[in-house]
């Protein structure tokens, strides 16, 4: 008998060793979840059983996927909310072979699984028909105040029974992140690792950029990442914002540009203009702005004071969606126009301007998020001038005018002439690209005056970089440019006059000798003839 014992009881667990080792719970990961807080919400319930014999078996005696029954069955709590999902939204796959219940409660719970199973996943970047149904479900869950199965999910190896889920993600966020929500099938998985979808707007800044002596309308021109201009220039932005690809899970959706500016632009405060583009694509093609598909400007609040941060200006739209036509796709251009002051930083360090987006963020609740800031920076070169003698000393009274060439061939004088008793070094500041003719409009005191100087400013800067540069700086005939400060420095040298022939000195007393000669000279002819006419006499 004990043998008989010892034998089952062998047989026993030779026979628990292959038996179904189905998970209870699953352990749910969710990727970049640091410092989230998620819930969640059992749709369905999950039961299962192992198929019958001959069902397959994988390597090792270990059961596969395959080798299980699983059974859903509608978690009571949700079945009223799933009813009214499936009449509301059921299509023809299922009425077509069933009657459509005159009332949401008629609605089965088989109906429930068929309409559930018919849905597509997203793909990618692309959001499909379950996307939609967990967005309606997980509004009408709030509305109800239902409790979550499972509070205070951290992302990080969270202990959850077996069934259908859909986890929210109710983190209180800030900064260059949104809420997301999924769905999530444990379907006998000891360990499940989940990566959410999170979806972004975008936001982009850019300048013009403009050669005076070869061009006179900015405007055609392409948008950059830098550009340089001269003092007293009118320099048009723009600032390009998207809307994530999820935007029509939000009922409201905010947007507001915060724009910071250097302290050497001066905002032109009645130069906003706000446009609504069909796509990004339609945006950035449009260089001139005179194919804006729609001028919304009037939706969009300025406001100049007051900040929390320390930008120059805010512009924004508490909900986009007020205006006609806006979808997941749309993209909003900012324009407006800032003027090169005196104030301007020269030379590679620049003149920095800063946009970042304040975003809707949760497309169940009013928080806001933040992008990342997008930079651009506007240039500008000074030339100086050093007045020397011949001998490298300092040469004061003269005087320098500078003007710049006209696309039309003429010069334009920059400021007024430079002159003064005592100056010997002469400055131009906040100079853009382009040519220009340096002239010695006063000339010291016994000196000649120089020739005119014809030079062009070439500078290489950065037209697509997150942080612009600027790379080369060239003055021609002025000499290289330094990057660094922005300044081109010539030695201006004058001579004295040259000594011109005279009348009175060493010309007058060869002219006299000259004549002494000739009075010579003709009195010894006049002797010798008289002489010789003695004789033939």
């Amino acid at each position: 008998m004990k043998k008989l014992i010892t034998i089952f009881l062998a047989l026993a667990m030779v026979m628990a060793l292959t038996l179904p080792v189905f998970a209870a719970n699953t352990s749910l990961t969710i990727q970049n979840s640091d410092g989230k807080n998620y819930e969640g919400y059992k749709l369905l319930n999950l039961t299962t059983s192992l198929k019958g014999e001959g069902h397959h078996t994988a390597h090792e005696g270990a059961h596969v996927d395959a080798c299980y029954n699983y059974a859903y069955t509608v978690n009571a709590k949700y079945r009223t909310i799933l009813q009214e999902e499936v009449h509301a939204n059921g299509g023809n796959y299922l009425w077509d072979t069933q009657v459509k219940p005159a009332t949401a409660a008629g609605i089965t719970d088989d109906q429930i699984l068929q309409y559930l199973n018919n849905q597509v996943s997203d793909n990618g970047d692309e959001y499909h028909t379950m996307r939609q149904v967990a967005d309606r479900v997980y509004r009408a869950i709030k509305e109800a105040n239902i409790e979550a199965d499972a509070k205070n999910l951290t992302g990080s190896n969270d202990n959850v029974e077996q069934g259908y889920w859909m986890i929210a993600d109710v983190t209180d966020i800030s900064g260059n992140a949104a809420n997301s929500l999924v769905m999530v099938d444990t379907k006998g998985q000891d360990a499940l690792t989940i990566k959410p979808k999170t979806a972004l707007p975008t936001v982009e800044k850019k300048v013009k950029d403009i050669e005076d002596s070869e061009d006179d309308s900015i405007l055609d021109n392409a948008w950059h990442d830098s550009a340089d201009h001269d003092f007293g220039d009118v320099v048009p932005f723009k600032l390009t914002g998207t809307l994530p690809s999820n935007a029509q899970y939000y009922t409201t959706y905010k947007m507001i540009f915060h724009d910071t500016m250097s302290a050497g632009l001066t905002l032109n405060e009645g130069s906003f203009k706000v446009y609504m583009y069909d796509t990004k694509y339609k945006a950035d093609v449009d260089t001139d702005l005179n194919d804006a598909a729609k001028d919304v400007t009037e939706f969009f609040t300025v406001k100049l004071h007051d900040f929390t941060d320390d930008c120059t200006f805010e512009i924004g739209c508490d909900n986009v969606f007020e205006i006609e036509g806006v979808s997941k796709d749309t993209a909003f251009v900012v324009y407006y126009e800032a003027t090169l002051n005196e104030n301007a930083v020269l030379g590679a360090a620049g003149n920095p301007n800063e946009v970042y987006l304040e975003f809707s963020n949760n497309p169940y609740g009013d928080s806001t998020g933040e992008t990342e800031k997008d930079k651009v920076i506007v240039f500008t070169y000074k030339v100086v001038v050093n007045k020397t003698d011949a001998h490298g000393h300092e040469l004061q009274g003269a005087g320098f005018t500078l003007s710049k060439k006209n696309v039309d061939g003429t010069y334009t004088v920059i400021g007024t002439e430079l002159v003064g008793g005592d100056m010997t070094t002469f400055e131009w500041a906040g100079l853009d690209d382009g040519d220009y003719k340096l002239e010695e409009t006063t000339v010291p005191e016994g000196y000649n005056k120089m020739s005119d100087i014809l030079f062009s400013i070439t500078a290489i800067h950065s037209e697509t970089a997150g942080e612009p540069t600027l790379v080369s700086l060239d003055g021609g005939e002025m000499g290289t440019g330094i990057v660094d400060t922005g300044v081109i420095e010539k030695d201006i040298i004058n001579k004295t006059g040259t000594i011109l022939p005279e009348t009175g000195a060493m010309g007058t007393l060869l002219l006299i000798g000259g004549g002494t000669m000739l009075v010579i000279l003709a009195a010894v002819f006049m002797i010798t003839r008289k002489k010789m006419s003695v004789y033939e006499d």
